[in-house]
């Protein structure tokens, strides 16, 4: 996979750096020690934002993928107000649920948005996640999917809401630029990320030339064609996330072995989830504390160092995420 890329690793680096991860989902099952129905341990997620701020990881944007999971999302944040911020809006996944619940389900967001911009302002980041996903049909029909996006869209034009979008597009590329590009002159804010991108160097042009910026995790180096769109975004449009608890960064892919070399080792063990040990690691459930991974990726494809990817991750995302808390 690595013909034609860079094959040297990067330098490991030589001070603490500062991280931003864009996408944890703090509402995930995986994080109460729930998986696949089954409760194996304590929720843990205080202890996971314990480990990102030992790793430099200074801010986390706290993604809402449906209504119920505002208040879960702020509550965090409320307790962690120097690292973490939320998003609100309903994700392709559960389009379903917003589509059957009509106009209530929508008065509801608009409600906890406008009281949260009014009373908590520094908590709240972003709009979204919202856009297409059809790798997931199963879970929300094409149909349903552009009904929400598209009515989400409505709803911050018509609001006024001077808020970025957290986007998400998989699988889905051409009706997602055609829905959002009419839209893009109307917004308060033009302004938005696309994250978890997966996709073609053209794809991504394609995204920057709207005006919006690129987020890559683990998803994003597991092709070809994603890894010739990583080592061509823009330093000045790029974005990094580990999207947690998914997204993690294959140990055995090519990329991983060339340019992970001289990745900072853990302090933490990491257990599987049926030995699991409070203030560890759960094996094969991403955190935030493992974000330089993603960085040194980064730079490894792009011939820089891990303090070049890392420095213009942190002054991207701070600037579009945090710029009301500086």
């Amino acid at each position: 996979m690595l013909d034609g890329f860079p094959t040297k690793a990067p330098a490991p680096p030589i001070q603490k750096l500062q991280y931003a991860d864009v996408a944890v989902t703090a509402t995930a099952k995986d994080f109460a020690g729930i998986y696949r129905g089954k409760q194996y341990h304590a929720p843990d997620f205080d202890a996971v934002m314990d480990r990102a701020v030992a790793a430099g990881v200074d801010k986390v944007m706290l993604t809402g993928m449906l209504l119920s999971d505002i208040p879960t999302n702020l509550n965090i944040a409320r307790k962690r107000k120097e690292q973490c911020k939320v998003t609100i809006g309903v994700h392709p996944y559960h389009a379903a649920e917003a589509d059957e619940r009509g106009d209530q389900y929508y008065q509801e967001i608009t409600q906890a948005i406008n009281t949260t911009l009014k009373e908590e302002p520094g908590l709240l980041a972003a709009f979204g996640e919202l856009g297409l996903d059809y790798d997931h049909l199963a879970a929300a029909s094409m149909e349903a999917q552009i009904r929400v996006f598209k009515r989400q869209l409505d709803m911050i034009v018509a609001e006024g809401w001077r808020l970025p979008l957290f986007l998400h597009c998989r699988a889905a590329f051409d009706d997602f630029v055609s829905i959002l590009t009419p839209y893009l002159d109307r917004l308060p804010l033009r302004s938005g990320l696309v994250h978890s991108f997966v996709g073609s160097k053209s794809q991504m042009q394609t995204l920057i030339d709207l005006g919006l910026e690129v987020s890559v995790n683990g998803f994003s180096f597991r092709d070809r064609e994603s890894l010739e769109m990583v080592r061509a975004i823009p330093l000045e449009k790029l974005q990094i996330e580990t999207d947690a608890p998914w997204g993690e960064i294959q140990a055995t892919s090519e990329v991983s072995k060339a340019y992970l070399k001289n990745a900072t080792k853990l302090p933490y063990g990491s257990k599987k989830k049926d030995k699991f040990v409070m203030g560890e690691m759960v094996k094969e459930r991403n955190e935030s504390c493992k974000l330089e991974g993603v960085a040194l990726i980064v730079a490894g494809l792009k011939s820089i160092s891990v303090e070049e990817s890392a420095a213009a991750a942190y002054k991207n995302s701070t600037n579009m995420f945090w710029r009301n808390s500086q």
